[in-house]
């Protein structure tokens, strides 16, 4: 992870709470968990094509593995030096442009 070092105890401490939550057994990333809304689902028409399908492909395999009360192999767990945030800029960026959007129909 950027910017924290792998020694220090905040480090520490995000690893723990990391592993001990549920979703990197099913091999998913913090980015698929997020809510679907219409600023999800316009974020995820801007992604490549290839990034949007292996993240319905994490989350349909999760879901099968819930539904089977099973977990993937440890090795096959998401490690969270690995875990990509990979739509929170894009959501960050409609947030702005919906905003700007009201501001500039406020001013008419």
């Amino acid at each position: 992870m950027a910017g924290v070092s792998s020694r220090s105890l905040a480090y520490r401490i995000q690893r723990f709470a990391y592993y001990r939550s549920y979703f990197p057994s099913l091999g998913l990333w913090r980015d698929d968990l997020r809510r679907d809304t219409p600023v999800l689902k316009e974020a995820l028409s801007r992604l490549p094509r290839t990034d949007v399908e292996g993240r319905n492909f994490r989350i349909a395999r999760a879901v099968v593995l819930h539904n089977a009360k099973m977990m993937l192999p440890r090795d096959q767990w998401t490690e969270l030096d690995d875990d990509k945030l990979y739509i929170g800029e894009i959501i960050e960026q409609i947030k702005k442009e919906i905003k700007e959007k009201e501001d500039h129909a406020k001013s008419k």
